[in-house]
């Protein structure tokens, strides 16, 4: 079989696969001087270049070693074998929820990761969540420890008080661990199913996340849509994968007149006997619409939790 040449051919400088994956330059030169982890090609003017393959290889190499493993142990696995480990690490983290919480306290992680944010230290941020996620119960990890830290991260971008550089590094790890949390899941055969998205026009992403990760965490299928899904393709996705629930994050705009056509249309679509619940710093610009469906209002956490107990039963 012949690779794919995007994904083989050296193109990427050595900051953007620092931005990538989370490793500093330091490290990325320890590991590929003493271990060979990777073959980087060099430009004409003797820069470093790496190919998707690289990088892709790199950020599982920084996630297993986050996890505790040492490099000199995994260097030499296959990116498949590397991939394998990645997830049987994550798994453990988040399905294992009999085995009791090291700490229930979240202060400390969701200090650590703010420092690690103001510190622009990505790889130490990713390592702050993950140690959150051993120690802490799912919904909690998620509640108080990534809740605070977007709405902490929203804030101070907002008041001109963090760069966009910082904003968009930050957003990446934390993307990336939610969606981990979500992929690591492997829910019962005759788990329940929701569909997770955001109404047409809606572009943020984060609400979603976290419904979707703290879903996965108990014992739902999740559907994951992303953002800015028109109600046909939503209602569809539910009927095609059997899911009972439809769960919209609406945050920005809060004055669109498109939002309450779309909630309507997906009750349309969706039918009358699939829930829809609706949250988001947004939802409650949109009260009247998302009652008039007959959807319900999620604007906390735990509200979210025991709705999806709920579920179970």
């Amino acid at each position: 079989m012949i690779a794919n040449t995007t994904e083989t051919e050296k193109r990427h400088p050595i900051q953007v696969v620092v931005r990538r994956t989370g490793l500093t330059p330091d490290v990325l030169r320890v590991w590929e001087k003493r271990y060979g982890v990777v073959d980087p090609g060099r430009s004409q003017g003797g820069h470093r270049l790496y190919s998707d393959d690289d990088v892709e290889r790199l950020m599982l190499l920084n996630r297993v070693t986050t996890a505790g493993r040492r490099i000199s142990k995994v260097a030499g696995l296959t990116t498949e074998e590397l991939q394998s480990m990645a997830d049987e690490d994550a798994e453990a983290v988040f399905v294992s929820s009999e085995t009791p919480a090291v700490s229930l306290r979240s202060e400390p992680y969701l200090h650590a990761s703010l420092a690690a944010v103001n510190n622009l230290d990505p790889r130490e941020l990713e390592a702050s969540l993950m140690r959150a996620t051993v120690a802490l119960p799912a919904p909690v990890m998620i509640g108080e420890v990534v809740g605070p830290l977007l709405a902490s991260i929203g804030e101070e971008w907002a008041h001109g008080r963090l760069s966009p550089g910082k904003e968009h590094l930050a957003s990446g790890v934390i993307r990336r661990v939610l969606e981990t949390i979500m992929n690591a899941c492997a829910p019962d055969t005759d788990a329940p199913g929701i569909v997770v998205a955001t109404p047409a026009g809606q572009v943020h992403e984060f609400g979603a996340l976290l419904v979707g990760a703290a879903a996965a965490a108990l014992n739902w299928r999740v559907a994951y849509l992303g953002t800015s899904l028109p109600a046909q393709d939503v209602a569809e996705v539910a009927a095609s994968t059997g899911s009972e629930l439809i769960a919209l994050s609406i945050v920005y705009p809060t004055d669109d007149p498109q939002v309450a056509e779309e909630l309507r249309a997906i009750r349309e679509f969706a039918g009358a006997d699939t829930r829809i619940i609706v949250g988001g710093r947004g939802a409650l610009h949109y009260l009247d619409a998302i009652e008039a469906i007959g959807a319900r209002v999620v604007t906390r956490l735990p509200e979210l939790v025991e709705i999806l107990e709920e579920g179970q039963h």
